[in-house]
């Protein structure tokens, strides 16, 4: 039979002390990872605002809140689009009709 020092009894007892306090942390971890894989799920179908990032319904088409600040916000940024979009296609456009009068007409 082996006799232990005191000095070896503690150091025995402070790793199994460890050993069940690692064991506890890890289920607890385990737990609450199941936990918040569950709370996911339960997360319905959303989509966002596109101005404030608001969570608003699926089906809402344009995806904008209620907010009249965001709607008006929302319908500056179409028109907007919308301009440039016709200046990207004209602009080049009578670029190219100029070119086409030029080289028709003699070009020298």
């Amino acid at each position: 039979m082996i006799v232990l020092g005191r000095a070896d009894r503690i150091a025995t007892a402070g790793r199994r002390t460890a050993k069940e306090a690692r064991e506890a942390a890890s289920k607890r971890r385990q737990t609450e990872r199941q936990k918040v894989s569950q709370k996911s799920l339960e997360v319905r179908p959303h989509r966002h605002c596109v101005v404030c990032w608001t969570p608003i319904s699926i089906d809402s088409d344009p995806a904008v809140c209620n907010d009249s600040a965001c709607i008006e916000n929302n319908e500056k940024r179409e028109s907007s689009r919308k301009r440039l979009t016709i200046m990207l296609y004209l602009f080049p456009g009578i670029a190219i009709l100029l070119i086409f009068l030029q080289l028709m007409s003699g070009g020298a």
